[in-house]
């Protein structure tokens, strides 16, 4: 490769952070010296489980594993990221021996794969195609001459968590387009946050973003506030321009949808989709030119609003996004705690002592982020030093703490509710319970045993 098509490439993933999982060392000190002219950042393991921790910590745009190594496989690593964090490419590095497993990866998702020994032009080449497809491009660069990336649109989202990193970049992904996005999450979560940044990030960002509730107003004036009306003496309400028109060339964010009238939201899609309404008591038609946003409660916690949410999916080609609940990104209450207390009480220079941050982390946080920010704030108003402590802290939590068990302890609670699980879906049969493990039937039988678990109990 001459030297001026490296710096072409070079340019295109200046800054991408890569991980490179190899049990081989020489191998790895090999593979950084051959990118290092790439001006990328790089970090090396020797494991998947090492891969895994890091990543927790320092999420990559690139991850480039071994196929095979002790213990977790590079295959198993691809099977835990693609679960987790879809979006993340994965280049495999494979012996050739096991080209036809690396084929049979690429069919699951991986974005490619090399035989060993393999040419630095080649890798630098899938990197450049994996980072491409992935999006990375469109984040560091809007231009060839912009590294740097704007993320002014997500300033309102603190989070360090790799669940809510990914969910961001979903987000980035769709902000260019004009296609409906449906927020789903636990009551608490920062649907609506998410909702504001998404249309930040897009390029309406520049007007206000038009929110309704559903719930604002009583089910009969719901069409005169979405629709407008025209004046007429044969009803009793105003003459009303109507959101969808004030929201023209904006994005419009309906929540609590489900609380609406069906009427009214099956008027509502007609017009999103048709691009084109009518006010109340008229006939003539205004165009509709809007980006859909919604959000509902997950199913299971205050009625059936996924449900509702995936029906809407249906009927107007929406993506629908999951918002996690907190107890899915731990790591970043400390950071919300501590900006609450910067943000909302910047005078008084308060912090939390290391206990009363463990009562935090510890805590299970049924209303999530909001409830995580209110306890904050009672904390804050109630406290008679700059020290929080756990004391006052746990005076403030009305649910129970999420303790954390020993690692012995949890194993073993998995193991069994793992197997568990195997016999009720294979109704009692080891061999089946076995081969969906992707393990050897003595060894089911060995762990059952351990367990004092009869397969027979599950035949139907």
């Amino acid at each position: 490769m001459n030297m001026q098509s490296l710096s072409q490439q070079a340019a295109k993933m200046e800054n991408a952070r890569v991980l490179l999982v190899d049990d081989n060392v020489d191998l790895l000190k090999l593979i950084l010296i051959r990118l290092k002219p790439l001006k990328l950042r790089l970090k090396a393991v020797t494991s998947a489980e090492e891969a895994l921790s890091t990543i927790a910590v320092w999420p990559p745009d690139l991850v480039i594993t071994d196929l095979q190594m002790p213990g977790m496989s590079g295959m198993e690593l691809f099977d835990d990221l693609h679960q987790n964090h879809p979006m993340l490419p994965v280049i495999i590095l494979t012996a050739h021996g096991t080209i036809p497993e690396a084929v049979e990866a690429t069919q699951s998702g991986v974005a490619s794969y090399l035989t060993k020994p393999f040419d630095s032009d080649a890798l630098i080449s899938h990197m450049e195609v994996a980072l491409q497809a992935s999006g990375f491009r469109a984040r560091e660069q809007n231009e060839i001459d912009i590294v740097i990336p704007d993320e002014r649109w997500r300033d309102n989202i603190i989070t360090k968590s790799p669940t809510v990193e990914n969910l961001l970049g979903q987000m980035e992904q769709l902000a260019p387009s004009d296609c409906a996005v449906g927020f789903e999450g636990e009551p608490g979560t920062g649907k609506v946050e998410m909702a504001r940044a998404l249309h930040a990030a897009s390029p309406r960002g520049d007007r206000p973003l038009v929110h309704f509730s559903c719930t604002s107003l009583p089910h009969d004036l719901l069409e005169v506030e979405m629709f407008g009306c025209v004046e007429d003496d044969s009803i009793e309400h105003k003459p009303r321009l109507g959101l969808l028109r004030e929201a023209t060339g904006s994005s419009l964010l309906v929540t609590d949808y489900n609380e609406a009238p069906p009427s009214f939201i099956r008027r509502l899609l007609i017009a999103v989709v048709d691009k084109k309404a009518t006010p109340i008591n008229s006939n003539e038609f205004y165009e509709v030119d809007i980006r859909g946003i919604c959000t509902a409660t997950a199913i299971g916690t205050h009625g059936d609003g996924e449900q509702d949410l995936w029906d809407l999916a249906d009927r107007i080609d929406m993506t629908i996004l999951q918002v996690p609940p907190l107890r899915e990104h731990r790591e970043d209450i400390p950071l919300l705690a501590t900006h609450t207390l910067k943000t909302e009480f910047p005078k008084q220079e308060l912090q939390f002592s290391n206990k009363a941050m463990q009562a935090l982390l510890a805590a299970e946080w049924p209303g999530n982020v909001r409830q995580l920010i209110n306890v904050v704030k009672q904390c804050a108003r109630l406290t008679k030093t700059k020290i929080i402590s756990d004391a006052l802290v746990n005076t403030r939590l009305q649910s129970p703490i999420f303790r954390i068990q020993p690692l012995t302890s949890a194993h073993r609670t998995f193991e069994r509710d793992y197997l568990t699980e195997l016999l009720k879906v294979t109704n009692g049969n080891v061999t089946q319970a076995a081969a969906l493990a992707k393990r050897n039937r003595t060894e089911i039988h060995r762990l059952l045993k351990k367990h004092k678990i009869e397969a027979k109990s599950f035949r139907q």
